[in-house]
């Protein structure tokens, strides 16, 4: 309907999701809760400063900067923006790494409601 995205995983960009454990230690999002996705800790550093930090803002715009072209090409693309980059383990029918596991059948579903979906959102207008 011409909307953004509601959540992170149908995003363009991601990174507004920070997750904080315990101990107080940031990290970019709650998918990449590693040592090297450490923003800081909040007991040292505010966490304003950690989310717009130049490192976070790259964290989300890496989300779709990495496309592989398989999928900056796919009609679906700004319905699903390949989903959560944590799952862009497998390679594109040409062979380039950064697919999804999941584009098959997030395409499958794209195609099948597709059509019921551009209707729905006709009669809302």
């Amino acid at each position: 309907m011409g909307q953004p995205a509601q959540t992170c995983v149908t995003a363009e960009f991601c990174g507004k999701a920070l997750a904080i454990e315990q101990d107080g230690e940031a990290y970019s999002c709650d998918h990449y809760v590693y040592p090297s996705w450490s923003l800081g800790n909040i007991s040292r550093t505010h966490l304003g400063e950690m989310a717009f930090s130049a490192r976070q803002q790259s964290f989300g715009y890496a989300k779709r900067d990495s496309l592989p072209a398989y999928c900056r090409q796919c009609r679906h693309l700004k319905l699903c923006w390949v989903e959560c980059p944590k799952n862009r383990f497998v390679r594109t029918p040409d062979g380039e790494p950064g697919l999804n596991y999941l584009c098959s059948g997030i395409r499958r579903f794209h195609d099948h409601v597709g059509p019921a979906l551009r209707q729905l959102a006709r009669q809302c207008a």
